[in-house]
């Protein structure tokens, strides 16, 4: 697929026959990512799984140790160019791999989201050739860790509204960053931060690279005591009088907002991703549960409301999976598309990704809604060992809850799924009103 009119256009998926033989499902994984995606498997089965209880007893140390071998596996690189040390997979790889390192445990799925998602990517795609050859290919590697510093105590949903100041020093050589930042993950172990802040009065904040220096005005808080990702660090950071040199501003002033949306994403996409393997988990657990346990002499997977009850989660992970890969390989398609036509690496995945914006939102909406389902359901089928600690449905469903809340909440994208979809329409990109018309016939719009 070489021409633009063969590769469908972000949002047409509502309006626009496909052949489904064009569709891509995972039965079209390449063998090298067949490959990609056992050794994933292999790895969570030998290093995450067998930990789950420290996990839980918030094991800050034990994620570090996890993430390290990740990189060293090469896991954290997958996006990442081969000339910053990373494996230059595409989209689709990206995806998978996402999918299955992030279903054993929450903690991981986040680390391991925000490092390479939210951490690594804006630098990659926005930074100058020497930031990217600085910073990248020790992110790729494990050898450091990001985190990205957006949200603010009165900046959460409205991330544009931040109060962190930058400031040009007297002598024009550094930016001075203070302010706070709330609910940033990795924090505890990373290496270098994004962080945003505003310039003056200017409209939009600004986007930073900042090394994590204590002895910089850098400090944090404790560990935030959270529902579920109990091994995730969480801590807010505070920059007093945090000198940054003027070179490390991430793109140019007054992009940070923009930064922050396309960043966001790649982020909904990638969470739907991450929340496809512990569906199958959950579903394979309480499948396992329902046929072991009898009641009345009979396992209760012979009844009724139980297998309607798996039915129904299997029905929803495979939707779920169906079109986070779907969407993937659009994405990949016009990744490709625009590669081919003189766009750079960076320019051809913000642009790829931009696209989809809407099926991204979408994605991030009804996957983490699917996963909260899913677990709840799951501790229905165990019963009252459902909601024991010592069984496995209690952590999955803490787990699952913040994956409504991160990467914009549902809410948020709700509405931006909306809204995109009106704009693309009334720029053409878009055909609702034809369709709309033949399906109202002769009558008049309004009435309706």
């Amino acid at each position: 697929m070489s021409t633009e009119n063969n590769i469908i256009r972000g949002g047409q998926f509502i309006v626009k026959e496909s052949n489904p033989s064009d569709i891509f499902t995972p039965e079209d994984f390449s063998d090298e990512q067949k490959m990609m995606r056992e050794s994933v498997a292999e790895f969570v089965d030998k290093e995450i799984v067998p930990h789950k209880e420290r996990f839980e007893k918030k094991d800050y140390a034990l994620t570090e140790e996890v993430m390290r071998k990740a990189g060293e596996m090469g896991f954290l690189g997958i996006a990442v160019p081969e000339e910053y040390d990373g494996l230059g997979m595409g989209f689709v790889s990206t995806m998978l791999v996402c999918d299955y390192i992030s279903g054993a445990t929450g903690s991981i799925a986040t680390a391991f989201g925000a490092h390479t998602g939210i951490g690594t990517m804006p630098i990659t795609l926005y930074g100058t050739e020497e930031q990217k050859k600085k910073y990248v290919p020790k992110l790729a590697t494990g050898e450091w860790f990001g985190a990205y510093c957006l949200t603010e105590p009165g900046a959460g949903s409205d991330a544009n509204s931040g109060k962190t100041k930058a400031e040009l020093t007297e002598d024009g050589k550094h930016y001075k960053i203070n302010g706070q930042k709330m609910w940033i993950s990795n924090a505890g172990f990373c290496n270098v931060f994004v962080v945003f802040a505003r310039l003056e009065d200017d409209k939009n904040i600004t986007g930073f690279i900042v090394e994590n220096d204590p002895s910089n005005g850098i400090s944090m808080g404790e560990e935030e005591h959270k529902l579920g990702i109990h091994s995730s660090s969480t801590r807010q950071v505070f920059f007093n009088d945090c000198l940054v040199p003027v070179e490390n501003m991430l793109a140019g002033r007054g992009e940070g907002f923009k930064i922050a949306m396309n960043a966001l994403n790649v982020g909904r996409i990638k969470l739907a991703a991450a929340c496809l393997d512990a569906q199958r988990r959950v579903i394979t657990l309480a499948t396992n549960y329902a046929n072991e346990r009898e009641q009345f002499k009979t396992p209760i997977a012979k009844f009724g409301a139980i297998r309607k009850k798996i039915a129904e989660m299997a029905t929803n992970a495979y939707v779920g999976e169906s079109a986070s890969y779907r969407a993937a390989k659009d994405i990949e398609n016009r990744i490709h598309l625009r590669q081919e036509e003189g766009a750079t690496f960076a320019e051809a995945e913000l642009k790829g990704v931009e696209e989809f914006a809407i099926e991204c939102s979408i994605l991030k909406v009804a996957v983490s809604e699917d996963m909260q389902n899913c677990s709840d359901e799951g501790i229905q089928i165990y019963g009252g060992m459902g909601f024991s600690a010592d069984a496995p449905m209690e952590a999955a469903w803490r787990d699952a809850r913040i994956s409504r809340i991160y990467e914009g909440t549902n809410e948020i994208n709700r509405m931006l799924a909306v809204g995109m979809l009106v704009k693309k329409a009334m720029k053409g990109h878009v055909n609702l009103l034809e369709p709309l018309l033949a399906l109202v016939g002769s009558h008049d719009l309004s009435s309706l």
